[in-house]
């Protein structure tokens, strides 16, 4: 496949992409980017400020249209995908980097990626670009380093797994001391102080919630094995890379290493995508889902799968059945992904004629979610008036803070008046603007933060899902807030 028809081919497929998402819905992970996209910050609890500050950008051309604004993901793909290409054929050839290209754009977890607002398509990007300018800095172009680790650099800010890839490049650059070569010092200034400095504000923001992103847990569970969730992370990952890919994958990672030790392109393989290939396997063995950090591991895989199957004589035949399995796996995931986002539009239609049995309060009426994933899709449709410091939809009151709605404005907040404060808040002079006001609330089931803190609470609605199981709307008033 030459270059015109890897163009023509990546174009069609992001077409049909973006037709197949101009007739979804909205996603819960799409609302809450573009509530965040809305209510800027360092960092977030979920992750880097960067596909926050990406939907904010481009909110700004597309009259924050969601309908609009998805539609910049698949044409992300593209260029992922054409990125993948060009680093691939000028490591190896063509034909490796057709297979890389084809192979990469059938598999599961790549489309789903390529039609769904987040931060794993822009940052594998990032991180192609930046391989493919650390390649040209190590032929030759030494100021290509700082592009490069600068291109890194911006893909954390999407993905904090990303920073592992300047990593396994600054081990391959001390490694050169085996080879009584000198170490190039412009290499590992910029792959260490620029992505540092990019960080910093997010790792300052961070600390301040006592948050460690990028590791987690403590002490004790980075080492010991928790083979409690390894089932389901199993199950996840072949449902996310198909299970011939995720085979041929997951063995690759020892076939890369072992290739290794040989001098070649497959050193800078390794630089690339080993560290991150590694640290998924770590994240697996203690029970975490490791997903995310196999994501920049996948290409370099894909290469050397396709460089090592050029000496198999059955390779077209066995590697044709793997990109069927996958593109069929693509379908029903797609398929899926399709009927849940209408269920979340069904939702949101159910609590839209909701509003219009619940009595007028004093003060306009507010809307509550049982989860973050139910509050974000709702407040896409019911969008905050003005400059608004609330959203539109808040979230239970609780001390456990789960999503970035822990942090933002809430109901349940005093601010500082001069009003006399009443009996339930007699700690300090403040005012809760809420109190009086009715509410609508949608859950499987009523917590006790909602019912303490109404006067009256009824049943209105219930909404039947088409997996089985109900959600319930219901009626709230007079807000009184918790007692102390």
């Amino acid at each position: 496949m030459k270059t015109r028809g890897v163009l023509i081919f990546l174009s069609l497929l992001t077409l049909g992409r973006g037709v197949w998402l101009s007739v979804q819905g909205v996603s819960p992970q799409e609302a809450y980017f573009w509530m965040c996209g809305e209510r800027l910050a360092a960092a977030f609890f979920d992750g880097p400020p960067g596909t926050a500050f990406l939907v904010g950008a481009l909110g700004l051309g597309a009259g924050d249209s969601m309908e609009w604004l998805r539609l910049a993901w698949p044409v992300f793909g593209f260029i992922a995908a054409w990125l993948a290409w060009l680093l691939a054929r000028t490591l190896y050839d063509d034909l490796v980097a057709a297979w890389t290209v084809v192979t990469l754009n059938a598999l599961p977890v790549f489309n789903e990626h390529c039609v769904t607002v987040g931060p794993a398509i822009p940052a594998l990007a990032l991180v192609l670009a930046g391989t493919l300018a650390a390649y040209s800095a190590i032929e030759g172009r030494r100021k290509d380093w700082v592009l490069a680790a600068a291109l890194f650099a911006l893909a954390t800010l999407f993905r904090y797994e990303a920073v592992l890839v300047p990593f396994g490049l600054c081990i391959a650059v001390v490694a050169t001391l085996k080879n009584r070569v000198r170490p190039d010092p412009l290499a590992l200034a910029a792959l260490i102080l620029i992505p540092a400095a990019v960080l910093w504000p997010s790792m300052v923001w961070n600390a301040e919630w006592n948050w460690i992103a990028i590791a987690g847990g403590t002490f004790q569970t980075w080492w010991r094995p928790q083979p409690g969730g390894w089932a389901s992370d199993v199950v996840e990952y072949f449902r996310e890379f198909s299970f011939g890919a995720g085979l041929l994958l997951a063995g690759s990672v020892a076939g890369l290493a072992r290739a290794a030790f040989r001098p070649g392109r497959h050193r800078f393989l390794l630089a690339v995508g080993g560290p991150t290939a590694f640290w998924a396997i770590y994240q697996f063995l203690i029970g975490r889902n490791f997903s995310d950090a196999a994501w920049f591991a996948l290409v370099p895989l894909l290469i050397f799968l396709s460089v090592a199957g050029m000496h198999w004589r059955w390779m077209p035949l066995a590697g044709s059945v793997v990109v069927v399995i996958a593109s069929v796996s693509t379908g029903l995931i797609l398929r899926e992904e399709g009927l849940m986002r209408g269920v979340w539009s069904a939702l949101a239609g159910e609590m839209h004629a909701a509003t219009r049995e619940m009595p007028a309060s004093e003060e306009s009426g507010f809307l509550i979610a049982e989860t973050a994933e139910q509050a974000a899709v709702l407040a896409v449709y019911f969008k905050a008036t003005g400059q608004s410091k609330y959203p539109p939809v808040f979230v239970p009151e609780s001390p456990a803070l789960t999503s970035q709605f822990g942090i933002w404005p809430s109901y349940a907040d005093f601010i500082e008046s001069d009003k006399v404060p009443d009996e339930f808040f007699t700690e300090q002079q403040g005012h809760n603007p809420f109190i009086g006001r009715n509410a609508l609330y949608m859950g499987a089931d009523l917590p006790q933060t909602i019912k303490g803190a109404f006067a009256e609470v009824h049943p209105l609605r219930k909404v039947l899902l088409p997996a089985g199981g109900e959600v319930l709307i219901f009626l709230c008033l007079n807000y009184q807030t918790l007692p102390l």
